[in-house]
């Protein structure tokens, strides 16, 4: 009969951030290991606390599923002998499937055998497939300990029961029971578990909510409940926090405490980065979005211990509030802009100069991209890109420990307070965004701009000292600031071309020069990084392949264009351009062009299609410009019929040099007008083998 399995892993404290990836690690492991086993079962669920991590799968099978499996063995001619007998050949085959020799058959000239396996019991195979899950989770930093033994922390106990067996497994040293832990100071234990049924009761009766989900809501909730009755009010939202205390926790108690009301004339992201630091703490908002001098903290310790907590607290949070307002007070004798000369003291990147040089370059990229995309007004760009990085030497993000993260933020404070325009200082926030997936987009044309230089400028810099992302490593976030700028002109539809742009940053560097290797290489690694974007985005990688190899000029162009090439891709008519255009690029392989003249066609099917190209040319240009990519296509499908005509009735690789010139130069600019839209001959038709 099926029975419920658990696994849990016991352990010293593991850091919060590294839980939630431990336990997937864990659940996936398990589905993964299982499935290759032929263990069937019902269901899986995961648990996670900062001492453990553990699975129960429910209706685990009693055995391994039956496995039928045929073996193909060496050539008949040589198993048997002409009159039938085995040769050595064939009892070694038999015997190393572990059967008998009239078992084998002969099919197709080769011997094979069915091989029949019944399956394991399910207690023998679980302890190696168990360890396996163990030794499979991944941590950004492990410990040795003991014997050799590798994870997050030290591993203290095992728990692995299969019904009410427990199971022989050992790992890190340590044997496997049926005794679990419950809260470390209140009930340590060890608690003793019939089966996977008791986990969560056991534990819930010793202080620990297992349930990682079930804890995260309790948290939540309590949070709600707290705020509303505090205030009326409701706790200022972050869902980081709340994950990152959901795996700081095992028996949450969430209780209030209070501040001075004169840290509240603080600006408000200095209040709450000082209660998130290092404390943990949420803040808490009045009904219409004012912060109020409250704070809510969830403890790991049951109610009766929250007194002595909350003043601990209390005092911690208003020396850390003392310090921010010391911070503001000093940072805010000079204007934001008298900082920028400090700059200058700053090394930004070994080779790449200071701050103050990056704030040079800054401000020149975003004049030039200011006029490039018609800025309403270029100046609030230039100024904003003049003072972007200014925060950077205040005693609020150097020395601030926990509020080094409002970069950008007290940028914009400190700009307000200066009496610089709003939208200046809304840009100079604006610019650090997007920061990470997902994150919002700059909402101002300043914003925007001064982002998209910040961004080219990093990643061209970086390039030209020879720091681009090697394998996982990509210490200077470049390909999130690549994705960052790829979303940026995709989503906003900015007129911008990526070449002129990596040509503008360059400059800046004095490694000026239209296709220079260091464009060639800025402009490669955005384009790999536009086509993950864009198979996120859920479009078929050969048409991004082809999209993206036409050109880089018009990226706002490039989701248009996949819409059209989408919509097309199953026409009859679409199918044979690429064909069409395949064999135009096999002609044109290798070969050197001197010019096109088309006076030297004569043939009717060559003179047909030069007057059909000239035709579609003028009407893809014009859809072009209109952003009508549809229309661009269909245009382009018209040709079809003209180019199959020309294939059918021209040899093109005649003797006559001038004549070959003519037809060459002819489908060199039926291959440029394709290349306006895509490279076709990078669709992958139905039927071909795709791979992405």
């Amino acid at each position: 009969m099926p029975r419920d399995l658990l696994f849990e892993i016991g352990v010293e404290e593991i850091p919060a951030p590294y839980v939630p990836g431990a336990i997937e690690g864990l659940a996936g492991a398990v589905a993964r290991e299982f499935e290759e086993a032929r263990l069937a079962y019902g269901s899986l669920r995961s648990f996670a606390t900062p001492r453990r991590l553990a699975v129960i799968v429910e209706g685990l099978a009693d055995s391994q599923e039956k496995l039928e499996r045929l073996v193909v063995g060496p050539p008949a001619r040589i198993a048997f002998s002409e009159d039938g007998t085995p040769t050595k050949a064939a009892t070694g085959f038999a015997r190393s499937q572990e059967v008998e020799l009239s078992a084998l058959e002969v099919v197709d000239e080769y011997v094979q055998v069915t091989v029949t396996d019944a399956g394991r019991p399910a207690r023998d195979v679980l302890p190696e497939i168990l360890v396996a899950c163990a030794d499979s989770i991944q941590f950004p930093k492990t410990m040795r300990w003991g014997a050799g033994a590798r994870f997050a922390r030290p591993i203290r106990w095992l728990v692995a029961m299969l019904g009410n067996d427990v199971l022989d497994l050992e790992y890190a040293g340590v044997s496997a029971s049926n005794s679990t832990r419950g809260f470390r100071f209140w009930s340590p234990g060890p608690h003793e578990l019939g089966g996977a049924g008791d986990y969560e009761d056991v534990l819930a009766a010793n202080l620990v909510v297992a349930d990682h989900e079930k804890r995260r809501n309790l948290i939540a909730d309590a949070l709600d409940e707290s705020a509303a009755e505090l205030c009326g009010g409701r706790v200022v939202a972050n869902e980081g926090l709340l994950e990152e205390v959901t795996f700081l926790v095992e028996y949450p108690t969430v209780f209030a405490g209070r501040f001075s009301e004169r840290f509240l004339e603080l600006p408000r992201d200095v209040v709450v980065a000082a209660m998130k630091g290092h404390q943990r703490y949420f803040a808490v908002e009045s009904e219409d979005g004012r912060l109020v001098p409250r704070f809510l903290c969830v403890a790991n310790a049951p109610p009766d211990f929250i007194d002595d907590i909350r003043t601990g607290n209390e005092r911690v949070l208003e020396s850390r509030l003392d310090d921010a307002a010391f911070y503001w007070e000093e940072d805010t004798r000079t204007g934001l802009s008298d900082k920028v000369e400090s700059l200058g003291n700053v090394v930004w990147l070994e080779g790449l100069g200071t701050l103050l040089d990056k704030t040079r370059r800054l401000e020149k990229l975003a004049s030039w991209l200011a006029q490039r995309l018609g800025a309403e007004d270029d100046k609030v760009a230039t100024r904003a890109a003049r003072l972007a990085k200014a925060d950077l030497v205040t005693e609020m993000v150097r020395d601030g420990k926990e509020f080094t993260e409002l970069q950008g933020t007290m940028g914009r404070e400190y700009a307000a307070a200066s009496g610089e325009p709003e939208a200046v200082a809304i840009a100079i926030y604006e610019h650090y965004l997007p920061r990470f997936a997902g994150d919002d987009l700059p909402e101002t044309e300043a914003g925007t701009i001064l982002s998209i230089a910040d961004r080219i400028d990093s990643i061209v810099g970086c390039f030209s000292e020879g720091l681009s992302p090697t394998g996982s490593q990509d210490p200077y976030a470049l390909r999130r600031q690549a994705i960052g700028l790829v979303r940026m002109i995709d989503e906003k539809g900015l007129d911008l071309d990526l070449v002129e742009l990596a040509g503008s940053a360059a400059a800046g560097y004095g490694r000026s020069g239209n296709g220079s290797e260091l464009e060639e290489e800025v402009l490669e690694f955005i384009r790999g990084r536009a086509r993950a974007f864009y198979i996120e985005k859920g479009y078929r990688y050969d048409l991004v392949d082809a999209v993206l190899a036409a050109s880089l000029a018009d990226l706002a162009g490039v989701r248009p264009r996949l819409e059209a090439l989408t919509r097309f891709r199953k026409n009859a008519d679409f199918e044979g351009l690429v064909i069409g255009t395949r064999r135009v690029s096999n002609i044109l392989k290798d070969q050197s062009l001197s010019g096109y003249a088309p006076d030297a066609l004569t043939e009717p099917a060559e003179r047909e299609l030069e007057n059909e190209r000239a035709r579609v040319e003028n009407e893809v240009g014009e859809a072009v410009e209109r952003a009508d990519f549809q229309g661009a296509v269909s245009a382009l499908l018209s040709l079809r019929p003209t180019i199959d005509t020309f294939f059918d009735d021209v040899m093109v690789m005649v003797e006559d040099e001038e004549l070959r010139q003519a037809r060459l130069g002819l489908l060199a600019e039926v291959r440029t007008l394709f290349m306006r839209i895509a490279d076709f001959g990078k669709v992958v038709l139905e039927g071909e083998e795709t791979s992405s």
